[in-house]
């Protein structure tokens, strides 16, 4: 009985894992070229790199490249607060809970405003 329920928590806990190095792998990849597109690109671009910007954001493909860069990030940066607080001995309750469920509230948030919100 306890070799299952080890097993069930070992699996979770790979699932959460992965997420967590997604998104820092996306966030080391992506967020340079997001900045670098924001900060420099659409304030000195013309109109016509502004729309071509909209353009793409309005795809299927752009809302799913903006859910992951919403999204994906926030689960690496929740892992890592949860990081700095053990290091420095603080220990808040629930702290799994939290961490899970605030990165699944904002993934589930991103969705609505995304797909879901016309």
């Amino acid at each position: 009985m306890k070799i299952q329920e080890k097993q069930k928590q070992c699996s979770r806990n790979r699932i959460i894992q992965g997420l967590f190095n997604l998104g820092s792998t996306w966030a080391a990849i992506f967020v340079p070229v997001v900045i670098i597109i924001m900060g420099f690109i659409i304030p000195l671009g013309d109109a016509r790199t502004r729309s071509y910007i909209l353009k793409l954001a309005n795809t299927d493909f752009g809302k799913v490249f903006l859910l992951l860069m919403i999204s994906l990030p926030i689960w690496y940066g929740l892992k890592q607060i949860l990081t700095i607080l053990h290091h420095f001995k603080i220990s808040p309750k629930r702290e799994n809970f939290l961490a899970y469920g605030i990165a699944l509230a904002w993934t589930l948030h991103a969705i609505y405003i995304l797909f879901v919100r016309v």
